[in-house]
């Protein structure tokens, strides 16, 4: 069993600009934004350097998704966006299925990408619901 931790994490900005938070995926320890990177490299994909959703982009694009996946059945979150800052241009999502206690993420991305050799990760039901009710939830 995987473990799942989401954090809101500062988004480091220049000189008198101001910060906003992102929403930061760790599985296992690990940032998922680092994953991807290793694996890119394995596999010799040109690195799309997709990062963290702001916050704003959390509540349009992914928020109602992250709470549907708390639910039986299958959603797709989009977990990072383009760097550029237009979520659009480029994405990485997970393709989450909740049965049964467990909650399944494989993941895939646009533009179109092959990730069929990334891993997928497999969370229980109960501790999932808590990880996004502490970060979804109870910071609105």
């Amino acid at each position: 069993m995987d473990q799942l931790a989401l954090t809101w994490e500062l988004e480091e900005t220049k000189h008198r600009q101001k910060s906003k938070l992102r929403l930061g995926v760790n599985i296992n320890g690990v940032r998922l934004t680092e994953i991807i990177s290793q694996f890119e490299q394995q596999q010799g994909i040109a690195e799309f350097n997709d990062v963290f959703l702001h916050e704003s982009d959390v509540q349009e694009y992914s928020l109602f998704n992250w709470l549907k996946s708390l639910e039986e059945g299958d959603v797709r979150i989009i977990l990072l966006g383009c760097s550029c800052g237009q979520v659009e241009c480029s994405f990485f999502y997970a393709n989450v299925c909740n049965r049964d206690g467990w909650v399944y993420w494989q993941f895939d991305g646009w533009p179109k990408r092959d990730y069929s050799e990334f891993p997928s990760f497999w969370f229980n039901a109960s501790e999932y619901q808590q990880v996004i009710e502490d970060a979804l939830l109870h910071y609105q």
